[in-house]
């Protein structure tokens, strides 16, 4: 899936979660591709899509994310496409993950969640 038809499902599925979006970046400016909010409590998300380089996108993805870590009471996350999913798997679960980021995979039918 191309990361610009990840933002509809990932919108949706935040919006079903009881978040309000408070800003969507589509990649032409700096800063989250995604941030929401929940009980005053920022949610930062960082999109990744289908690539010839996955690898090197997940990567990047994740170091855009640790620039971003400023926000105060916030919370972080990658979404990605199934491409990446052996890259998520292979990350360390909590609490190894001592980030606490949370990994979203972006399908055709939804989104599924892997903290």
């Amino acid at each position: 899936m191309r990361e610009p038809d990840m933002f509809e499902p990932m919108i949706c599925y935040l919006k079903k979660s009881g978040y309000t979006i408070l800003q969507v970046n589509r990649g032409v400016q700096r800063g989250p591709d995604i941030l929401a909010e929940k009980n005053k409590r920022k949610f930062v998300i960082q999109m990744k899509g289908d690539s010839a380089a996955i690898k090197t996108d997940w990567d990047t993805g994740l170091g855009q994310l640790l620039d971003m870590m400023d926000y105060e009471d916030a919370d972080y996350a990658i979404a990605v496409s199934e491409s990446y999913g052996r890259l998520v798997e292979s990350f360390p679960s909590y609490p190894k993950n001592r980030l606490r980021l949370t990994f979203f995979i972006v399908k055709d039918y939804g989104v599924v969640e892997r903290v």
